[in-house]
């Protein structure tokens, strides 16, 4: 079953990257409640200034939400940008990472590879991937400030970080 469940993960990947490459994946603008996430692991938000342990606690603060797993090629790709505007914005920007594998060492190798400066969550069940209707790898969501899901996207392009970023800084505006 795993290993079904895996080859249609790598499946809805590639469809999601081909789509990607006409244009079809990116930030599409929604505005709708952010499901909940509780927050299972020791807390690393500690750099935000807050104790936070659910979304819910987040409000007041603008969060990019991105599910990941080991074997997402864009994720590596995903995580060097993540660090990098988790340490940009600071304190008005919280990035939660949520992984989605099953075998929790593929994702702990992962993270030795491709280490996070931001609160990382394991949620190999799938449930709040399937919450968010998550498509394909890596996809993320952009909330705001009230907890409404903002901006969401499939895939990473490092062509189009320039729009992810204007996407963060007009909500941190807001």
């Amino acid at each position: 079953m795993r290993q079904l469940t895996r080859k249609l993960s790598i499946l809805v990947c590639l469809i999601v990257l081909s789509a990607g490459q006409t244009q079809l994946v990116f930030a599409k603008s929604v505005n709708y409640p952010a499901p909940p996430i509780s927050l299972q692991q020791p807390n690393q938000l500690a750099a935000t200034g807050t104790q936070a342990t659910s979304l819910n606690d987040l409000k007041g603060k603008v969060v990019y939400v991105d599910f990941w797993a080991s074997w997402c090629v864009p994720c590596r790709r995903s995580f060097p940008w993540m660090n990098q505007i988790q340490q940009q914005y600071g304190d008005d920007l919280v990035v939660l990472a949520i992984n989605l594998d099953q075998e929790p060492e593929l994702a702990q190798q992962f993270l030795q590879d491709n280490p996070a400066a931001f609160h990382v969550e394991f949620n190999s069940n799938g449930e709040l991937a399937q919450a968010y209707q998550v498509v394909g790898m890596p996809s993320s969501y952009l909330i705001d400030k009230r907890g409404q899901v903002r901006f969401a996207h499939t895939g990473f392009f490092t062509k189009q970080i320039s729009k992810y970023e204007h996407s963060i800084t007009q909500l941190i505006a807001e």
